[in-house]
């Protein structure tokens, strides 16, 4: 097992490569994908979540013609925003598919974390204890897993590199 820190030297070290890492395939996307797709009218999923694959604040962050921002989101399939208009999306994280790939946020203020291994995970986290109920009942009639436990999410992204440190590098690094 790896840790964040190793991860993310090895992505950067492939990246740094003259050969780099192209973008993943988009054949292979996150089974959980298709739910968001099928349930994105569900009411308790559209009061904390816009499920879409064109969330509107990403042509914001694309408008200033940064290569290092467009080659950064472009390993990102996005899921959609949350009521805060907080873009989500499965991220490649250097792999070359997006199976088993960890969900990302990107803020206006050029900030990226990994929020879960799946969405569900992340919602666990923003719904708290006030919507925990809500959010049970919509994975049972969804058929997903319900979320993770806090230190079990924390744990299973530990082997993923640091979206933040890549994305710098995608800034730092392309003109």
């Amino acid at each position: 097992m790896t840790d964040r820190t190793e991860a993310t030297e090895k992505l950067l070290r492939r990246l740094r490569s003259d050969a780099g890492v192209p973008p993943a395939s988009r054949d292979v996307e996150p089974p959980e994908l298709a739910v968001w797709r099928r349930m994105r009218d569900d009411p308790f999923l559209a009061e904390v979540f816009t499920v879409t694959e064109d969330p509107p604040v990403i042509h914001s962050y694309l408008a200033g013609g940064h290569p290092g921002v467009a080659r950064f989101l472009s390993d990102i399939i996005w899921l959609g925003e949350s009521d805060v208009r907080l873009p989500i999306g499965y991220w490649s994280a250097g792999a070359d598919t997006f199976a088993g790939a960890p969900v990302i946020y990107v803020d206006d203020e050029a900030s990226v974390e990994l929020i879960g291994t799946s969405l569900v995970d992340f919602l666990g986290t923003w719904v708290g204890e006030l919507g925990a109920e809500e959010l049970l009942d919509f994975c049972r009639r969804a058929g997903l897993r319900p979320p993770m436990p806090e230190a079990e999410c924390e744990a299973a992204l530990k082997d993923y590199p640091d979206p933040q440190q890549v994305f710098d590098f995608f800034l730092h690094t392309s003109s």
